[in-house]
């Protein structure tokens, strides 16, 4: 996994990554605006839209990178650049002694690439005026932008968009990732998003502590997982998942399957008289219990998941308190998270698995306070209910009992259908029963998740039981 960092804290890394390569913060800027390039240099004819900080510093080192190597490159200037910081201004200076053409409006030229070099990750105000005027304008035209270090009018700490935002085809974040990048409008704002590092060394790093970090393929616990040929089911643990009540069968029914998947021996699941029977015709793999108390896996099962199809009436309820008071290992989802809310607390041993809506309710608060700061949002429910917490979305949030947060860049839109929720629970559940604690399965299986719904190549026809049937066993 690598680490990635708040606004706050991205001054004293470039700091100390200037003072560690013994150089000094101008020569660092040429450095990112070279990493950059590298990615501009397949154009011919350029526009740079440069703004009021040392981000508008990195885009003069661009454009004066495609002039000399022959390039047609102009700045569109939207502030005097005398008035730039000192770094910038130099960039600024040493650009138009080379006879670099400034611009402070844009007519009908046309251009094959615009970069973004307005806003860095220091904006946390509302973009308006004239920035406003030249973000929009930047989105209206049909040629390839590219976001030096983030997309302008993107907020670095949460992925709020600030009013307006750049709609970035590429994003080209140097030195190091920042959370706005991976959650809540990140992803649509950057397009594909890449990182120069600058081959800084990994003790500037050390220096400037993080508690959030991005997850990788390699973050998954197959090693956790290995298994050896002379072994039976009863090996790999066994799981009771409660829900499926008042016509939601299918929710259990996907979170039962999700749980064979992922590799656990046993998987039984509970429902009502009614629709009990009817388990077996879909998926014959799956154990079956009429009513919590008929369950026969209850007593010695190694996890219990609790929430998909589950309900919020009075059944609902008494099923949910009978899983809790096992004391087993626990996943709690779906409508049991809406039940629980201020109301239970837990021994470090359960995962909650909640959509922004949920979370709300379990911080007693509304949908945009949670989108506003994703992190946040999962760092206040692991510490307030004493869980890992798993915040679905996009950029899927995870927070551990000790608030240190994971995010998953994996995963794309098509994956916004019924019961992909109902999926993941049932792989933390199958990977929990299998003996990963809950932050690695609840990482692993987040993983997991996303890629498989990557790998169906099914785009905005995506279904959740697509996601099941191409569940990795090997995540490469």
């Amino acid at each position: 996994m690598k680490n990635v960092y708040l606004s706050s804290q991205i001054k004293s890394i470039d700091k100390l990554a200037a003072e560690y390569l013994n150089i000094s913060s101008y020569e660092l800027m040429q450095m990112a605006g070279m990493s950059v390039y590298a990615y501009v240099q397949q154009f011919e004819n350029i526009l740079v839209v440069a703004g009021a900080g040392n981000n508008a510093g990195d885009g003069y080192v661009i454009a004066n990178m495609a002039r000399k190597a022959g390039k047609k490159a102009m700045v569109w200037s939207l502030i005097n650049p005398e008035k730039l910081p000192v770094d910038a201004k130099r960039a600024a200076n040493d650009y138009m002694q080379t006879g670099g053409e400034i611009i402070n409006k844009v007519g009908h030229q046309e251009f094959d690439c615009i970069v973004d070099a307005i806003f860095g990750t220091g904006l946390c105000r509302e973009v308006l005026g004239d920035f406003a005027n030249a973000i929009n304008w930047i989105n209206q035209q049909k040629t390839t932008t590219l976001a030096v270090d983030i997309p302008s009018g993107l907020e670095a700490d949460t992925g709020n968009v600030l009013g307006c935002a750049v709609n970035a085809d590429m994003t080209i974040t140097v030195i190091c990732y920042k959370v706005g990048l991976l959650t809540n409008n990140g992803k649509d704002q950057c397009g594909s998003l890449y990182c120069e590092d600058l081959e800084i060394p990994l003790e500037t790093y050390r220096q400037v502590k993080s508690e959030i970090f991005m997850l990788e393929k390699s973050d998954f616990n197959s090693t956790g997982l290995s298994r050896k040929h002379n072994s039976h089911k009863g090996l790999f643990g066994s799981v009771v998942i409660a829900g499926g009540h008042d016509g939601m069968l299918g929710a259990l029914i996907l979170s039962g399957q999700a749980a064979l998947r992922s590799g656990c021996g046993l998987v039984e699941v509970v429902s009502n008289n009614e629709q009990a029977v009817m388990i077996s015709v879909q998926c014959p793999e799956l154990m079956t219990a009429s009513s919590i108390n008929a369950s026969r896996l209850i007593d010695k099962a190694d996890v219990i998941a609790v929430g998909p199809g589950l309900g919020l009436n009075s059944q609902s309820k008494q099923v949910l308190l009978h899983c809790i008071e096992q004391k087993k290992p626990i996943v709690i989802d779906a409508d049991a998270l809406t039940l629980i809310a201020n109301t239970c607390q837990f021994n470090k041993n359960a995962v909650l698995t909640p959509h922004p809506k949920e979370a709300a309710t379990l911080l007693n608060t509304d949908v945009k306070t949670v989108q506003n700061n994703r992190v946040l949002a999962a760092q206040s429910i692991s510490k307030k209910y004493q869980t890992v917490t798993v915040l679905k979305g996009s950029g899927t949030v995870i927070a551990d009992n000790n608030g240190t947060i994971y995010i998953c860049p994996y995963g794309y839109s098509g994956m916004a259908t019924a019961g992909m929720g109902d999926v993941l629970t049932g792989i933390i559940t199958g990977l929990m029963a299998q003996g990963l604690t809950c932050i690695s399965a609840a990482i692993s299986a987040t993983i997991c998740h996303a890629l498989a719904a990557e790998s169906c190549h099914k785009g905005n026809g995506l279904l959740a039981s697509d996601v099941i049937n191409q569940i990795p066993y090997e995540i490469k």
